[in-house]
């Protein structure tokens, strides 16, 4: 992944498409580079964002070979709602 690149691709101040809080960690999704979904993280309570992964989202299922698999399910199905709301 070339990081330095899809980092700045990634407007932080724009709404993402889908976020999440899960253990501690809020995990937002963006529209990444080269038409990848750019997963990034930060803890709780703070607001320095970063680059965690690039996957794939179908419509359907969303990839992430950087992440663990629960963190993914937990991505895809707030994929899932948001696209609901925007249809």
């Amino acid at each position: 992944m070339d990081t330095e690149k899809s980092t700045e691709s990634i407007e932080y101040d724009s709404p993402p498409i889908a976020e999440l809080e899960l253990d501690g960690t809020v995990y937002r999704v963006d529209a990444g580079f080269r038409g990848a979904m750019a997963v990034s993280g930060r803890a709780t309570g703070t607001w320095a964002w970063s680059l965690l992964a690039e996957g794939k989202w179908d419509g359907v299922r969303f990839k992430a070979k950087a992440l663990d698999r629960a963190i993914v399910t937990e991505l895809e199905r707030a994929l899932r709602t948001a696209s609901e709301h925007t249809d």
